[in-house]
């Protein structure tokens, strides 16, 4: 069967996905979506599960802050910060509110009505949509895919890879593309854990405590502070304070705990007793 010609080609129908597509559908190009599973926004969905969590409230220099070691993505952070998050949301009908936090959660606090009236959005604009459709690679300056119908092969005048990384096999993060990459000779950055939790050995008497949040307390790890929270769990530590300080705890940096955030000395030492 011949090769599909379409003006550009979306590989992968996460969040990123699908704002390369509605990006380019935007300014008149046929787009064609391919993701590798049944339904596309898998991991937006889970995120949704527990108050889908948008952006941050911050100034744009702070927000800017918090990608400090990606000077690649710079200029899009600066192009589409928070008040563009929101305002994008919104012209979707999806109201956004700012939390306690600071975070920024739609009102609903759930993902799937936020995924309906964008996956509505790129209907109308044209956007075709192909799941099922796992990339196995190129031949020439197609683009192959696995398919139900069997093989097929997209020529497109411009790819977009927007293929996640290797943290959720279950919802296609599995990062079998990196191979594929590999194999073309595309020099690639090695994989590295970010926005997880760090094993703890903790004795039994801790362990029983899983599930439990640490509030409030400052952590600081590597030169940085953040006043937040984190869980303990079974085997360990997560939650928003340990993902901020990540890169620190990653590289092997110590982990401290102010307990006086919020409270004195007195009050501190009453709920460690």
């Amino acid at each position: 069967m011949p090769a599909e010609t379409v003006a550009a080609l979306v590989v992968g129908g996460g969040p990123a996905g699908l704002m390369a597509a509605e990006t380019l559908a935007a300014r008149g190009h046929r787009v064609v979506l391919a993701e590798a599973k049944p339904t596309v926004g898998r991991k937006l969905l889970m995120a949704g599960k527990s108050g889908l969590n948008l952006t941050f409230d911050a100034t744009p220099e702070a927000f800017a802050a918090a990608y400090s070691d990606a000077a690649a993505i710079a200029p899009a952070v600066a192009g589409f910060g928070p008040a563009a998050v929101r305002a994008w949301a919104e012209g979707l009908g999806v109201a956004t509110f700012v939390g306690s936090s600071g975070r920024v959660f739609p009102e609903g606090m759930k993902a799937s009505p936020l995924l309906r009236a964008w996956l509505r959005q790129l209907d109308a604009a044209g956007v075709a949509v192909r799941t099922r459709w796992r990339w196995t690679g190129w031949r020439g300056a197609a683009a192959c895919f696995d398919t139900p119908d069997g093989a097929r092969e997209v020529a497109a005048g411009a790819t977009v890879l927007a293929l996640g990384g290797a943290s959720w096999r279950r919802l296609g993060s599995d990062g079998a593309w990196a191979v594929i990459v590999a194999d073309a000779g595309v020099p690639l950055v090695p994989f590295r854990a970010s926005n997880v939790g760090f094993c703890v050995a903790w004795s039994p008497a801790m362990r029983r405590h899983a599930g439990a949040p640490v509030k409030p307390v400052t952590l600081t790890a590597g030169g940085e502070s953040v006043a937040a929270e984190f869980v303990v769990s079974a085997e360990g530590i997560e939650g928003g304070g340990v993902y901020a300080l990540g890169r620190a705890l990653r590289d092997g940096a110590r982990l401290v705990l102010g307990l006086l955030a919020a409270r004195s000395a007195e009050a501190a030492a009453a709920r460690l007793g």
